[in-house]
C-alpha cells in the first residue's frame, strides 16, 4: 500500500495509476497545487481526502477536516480571495448545508482557483435523499464539470483550477458515487508546485447588497454568457462531418457521429451509451454527444453537434431530474430545431441508472417499435437485470459486534413504546435493528423533534391526555458539532420538552472513523479525555439538567431510563444526556497501539464469553432483542457466540434473565 501511495504522488508525468474515481480528482487537485483541502466527512467522496491528508502526503499540514460543509466553504473562498487554490469536498447534501455562501461566491468571484468536488448518489447507496445536484447551478450560477473516465477526472480536476482562475469563479466536478468507488486506470500529469495565496486586496466587488448586488449579478450574466459562446470548447478534433469521434480539448464535450439518433449524455454514462449501442450492433447507426461542461452549456458547441445532421430523435440519457434534457431542450425551442424527444418522459427520474437498464431502454428505444410505452426502470431491474451480472443479495446494515449503540438502543427500547417519538438523525445511530419516528438530514434528530414536542404540547398529546406521547431525540456527536449546536440551544432557551440523547462514540465513524473534536489520539490510553467537553458547551448554552452515562454499565443505564421516563409524566424540562462510550472498532485499534508504544509487546487480558447450554432457556433476548451478530444458531437450534466476531463488550452476559452466559479471562499480546 505504502508503494501505492508513492506512485500517487509522484510528480513525473505519464506513469500509470490505478485510482478508484474519487481518488482520481484527488490526484488531479494534487497536480493543480492546491494550497488548502477541506471536508466535512461524506460518502462517497470520504476516499479523495484520505488520500490528500494521509501521512506519506506532501499536502497532509494543508489538509483540514472542518465542523460543517457551511464553514468550509467560507474558508476555501477566503482562501481563493486571497490568491491561493482551494479545494473542497462534499457529497451531494453537503452541498445544501453551504447553499448560501455558494450563492454569494458566485457574485463576489474568486481569484486562486476553488474547485469544488462533489459526490452524488443516484440510488440513495450511501445518502438519504438522492437529489440532482446540478439544480444548483442555474440559480448559484457556478460552472459544473462530469468526467467521463478515471484518466480525464484527473485531468479535468486540474483543469477546474485554470478554468477557474480564467473566469473568476468556483468551479463544481460532479462524480456519482457508483464512479467513486469503481477503480481503473489514469495517466499522471506533471504536478504543480502548491498555490498559496498572498495579499488579500479590498474590493466593492465583494461587497453584495442593495444596488451593488443588482450589479454583480448583471456582470456574472455576462460571465457566464462570456463562457457559453466561448471558441475554444470545440478543441482541434474532427469537423468534417464524415463520422468519427470530435472535440479534442481537455474541457471539451465528445460528439461521435453516425446519424441516426442523437443521444445525449454525460459523465459515466457515455462509456455506458457507447458500450450499449456496440452490444446492440447499432453503435454506427447512431450519433453520441457528451458535454463536459454541463452548465453552462457551450452554444457553439452544440450548434456544431445539430448543424452536422438533421436528427429526427433526441434520447437523454441520464439520471435522475432531467438536468440536461432541460437545457437542451430550450436551446432547441430558441433555435427552431424540431426532433422527437425522449427523455424522462419515457424514463423514470428516481433511482440508480444501471447499464443493464440503459442498455434496455435504448434497445427499446432505437431497435424496436412502439416508442410510446413508458419504460419503467424498476420493471428492467426486476426482470432483466439479473440476466446480465449477479447481483449480491441484499443486506440490511447493522451495527458492529461490541457497538455502544446497540448497548443504547436495547436499554432505550425497554422504555419506549411504538407510541412514543423517537426522532432519529443520521449516522451510524441510524441503523438497523433500530427504526426511529423520522430520517431526514443532519440535525434533523433533535431540531424537529422541538416542533413535534410543541404541538403535542398543544394538541391530543399534551397533559390532557390520559397517556401522554414522549418525546426524545438522538444525535451523534459529529453531527452535535456539524448543525446540532444551535438546535440545542434553541432548545435548552425554549425548554423543549423532550429528552435529546448525545451518543458521543469519539468518531464520525459511518463515513470511515474521521476524529471530530472530541476525539483523543489513538496513541493515548485512556478513552475518557476529551479535547472539547461536550457537557461543558451544554452548559454554556444553559442546559439545566445534563447527565452523562456509559452504555454498557446496562443495569445503571436502565436505572437512570427508568428516572428520567418517570419524570417525563411531571413538569416540562429539556434534559440532555451525554452517552458516552468510544467507538468499539476505534477502541482495538487503540489497544493495539498500546501493544506496541516503545516497541515493546506486552500481554493484556480481555474477557471471553460463552453460552452454556445446559441453562439456556432459548428466550432469545441475546439473539433477537439485543440481535448480537455475534451469536449464531446451529443446525439444531441451539445459540453459540463466534469468537471470530465476539468483541467482548459483555452485553449478553449482562442482559441474559437466566445466567446461561459464562465469562473467563484470557490474555493476548506478547
Amino acid at each position: 500500500m505504502k508503494d501505492g501511495i508513492n506512485d500517487f504522488f509522484t510528480r513525473e508525468a505519464g506513469k500509470r495509476l490505478i485510482l478508484s474515481g474519487a481518488g482520481a480528482a484527488a490526484r488531479g487537485a494534487y497536480e493543480a497545487g492546491a494550497g488548502l483541502v477541506l471536508t466535512y466527512p461524506g460518502s462517497p467522496v470520504v476516499e479523495t481526502f484520505d488520500l490528500l491528508a494521509s501521512p506519506e502526503s506532501p499536502v497532509k499540514d494543508r489538509c483540514a477536516i472542518v465542523i460543517n460543509e457551511h464553514v468550509a466553504y467560507h474558508q476555501a473562498l477566503g482562501y481563493s480571495l486571497a490568491g491561493g487554490r482551494s479545494f473542497i469536498i462534499m457529497k451531494h447534501v453537503g452541498v445544501n448545508v453551504c447553499a448560501d455562501p455558494m450563492h454569494y461566491s458566485a457574485y463576489t468571484g474568486v481569484n486562486g482557483g476553488m474547485v469544488i468536488l462533489t459526490g452524488s448518489d443516484p440510488g440513495a447507496n450511501c445518502s438519504t435523499g438522492e437529489f440532482d445536484v446540478r439544480f444548483y447551478s442555474l440559480h448559484t450560477h457556478i460552472p459544473i464539470f462530469e468526467p467521463r473516465d478515471f484518466n480525464e477526472t484527473v485531468i479535468i480536476t486540474k483543469k477546474a483550477f485554470e478554468f477557474s482562475e480564467r473566469y473568476k469563479l468556483p468551479v463544481m466536478v460532479v462524480i456519482p458515487s457508483a464512479f467513486c468507488y469503481g477503480v481503473g486506470s489514469a495517466l499522471s500529469g506533471g504536478a504543480l508546485d502548491i498555490k498559496n495565496g498572498g495579499e488579500f486586496i479590498n474590493s466593492r466587488d465583494y461587497t453584495n447588497v442593495g444596488a451593488l448586488a443588482v450589479k454583480r449579478h448583471e456582470l456574472l450574466a455576462a460571465k457566464i454568457e462570456r463562457m457559453r459562446m466561448d471558441e475554444e470548447f470545440g478543441g482541434d478534433g474532427d469537423r468534417d462531418g464524415n463520422g468519427g469521434e470530435k472535440f479534442c480539448g481537455d474541457l471539451s464535450g465528445r460528439f461521435v457521429f453516425n446519424k441516426g439518433a442523437l443521444i445525449i449524455t454525460s459523465g459515466i454514462y457515455y462509456n455506458f451509451v457507447s458500450e450499449a449501442l456496440r452490444e446492440l450492433k447499432i453503435d454506427d447507426l447512431n450519433s453520441i454527444y457528451s458535454p463536459a461542461l454541463t452548465y453552462p452549456l457551450n452554444i457553439p458547441e452544440l450548434l456544431q453537434v445539430f448543424n452536422s445532421h438533421n436528427f429526427e430523435k433526441i434520447i437523454f440519457a441520464e439520471d435522475l431530474e432531467g438536468f440536461l434534457e432541460i437545457q437542451i431542450s430550450s436551446f432547441m425551442a430558441h433555435n427552431k430545431i424540431n426532433a422527437d424527444i425522449f427523455g424522462k418522459n419515457k424514463i423514470n427520474g428516481f433511482g440508480e441508472l444501471k447499464y443493464p437498464v440503459l442498455k434496455q431502454i435504448l434497445s427499446q428505444l432505437l431497435c424496436r417499435s412502439g416508442n410510446n410505452a413508458q419504460i419503467s426502470i424498476t420493471e428492467i431491474n426486476n426482470d432483466n437485470e439479473k440476466d446480465f451480472y449477479l447481483q449480491p443479495l441484499p443486506r440490511e446494515g447493522t451495527f458492529c459486534p461490541g457497538c455502544p449503540h446497540r448497548a443504547f438502543f436495547y436499554a432505550l427500547n425497554k422504555f419506549i413504546s411504538e407510541y412514543d417519538v423517537i426522532g432519529g438523525d443520521i449516522g451510524c445511530s441510524s441503523l438497523p435493528p433500530h427504526f426511529s419516528s423520522w430520517l431526514a438530514c443532519m440535525n434533523s434528530g433533535t431540531s424537529i423533534a422541538s416542533g413535534v414536542s410543541l404541538s403535542i404540547a398543544g394538541g391530543r398529546g399534551g397533559q390532557s391526555c390520559e397517556k401522554k406521547q414522549r418525546v426524545v431525540s438522538i444525535i451523534g456527536d459529529s453531527t452535535f458539532f456539524h448543525s446540532g449546536m444551535q438546535t440545542i440551544m434553541q432548545c435548552a432557551a425554549s425548554n423543549s420538552d423532550q429528552i435529546c440523547f448525545i451518543l458521543d462514540n469519539g468518531w464520525t465513524a459511518m463515513t470511515g472513523h474521521q476524529p471530530t473534536f472530541t476525539t483523543r489520539p489513538l496513541n493515548e490510553s485512556s478513552h475518557d479525555g476529551q479535547r472539547v467537553s461536550i457537557k461543558k458547551i451544554l452548559e454554556a448554552f444553559g442546559v439545566k439538567r445534563i447527565l452523562e452515562i456509559d452504555p454498557f454499565r446496562v443495569d445503571k443505564f436502565k436505572a437512570l431510563l427508568n428516572e428520567l421516563f418517570e419524570a417525563k409524566t411531571g413538569a416540562k424540562d429539556f434534559t440532555a444526556v451525554i452517552v458516552r462510550r468510544e467507538c468499539r472498532m476505534m477502541a482495538k485499534k487503540r489497544e493495539a497501539a498500546r501493544n506496541t508504544n516503545d516497541g515493546v509487546k506486552k500481554l493484556f487480558k480481555t474477557l471471553n464469553y460463552q453460552i452454556i447450554k445446559e441453562r439456556c432457556a432459548q428466550c432469545n433476548e441475546c439473539y433477537s432483542v439485543l440481535s448480537c451478530p455475534a451469536i449464531f444458531k446451529d443446525d439444531g437450534g441451539e445459540l453459540y457466540i463466534n469468537h471470530d466476531i465476539c468483541d467482548g463488550c459483555g452485553i449478553c452476559f449482562q442482559i441474559c434473565p437466566n445466567g446461561a452466559i459464562a465469562k473467563s479471562e484470557v490474555e493476548y499480546g506478547g
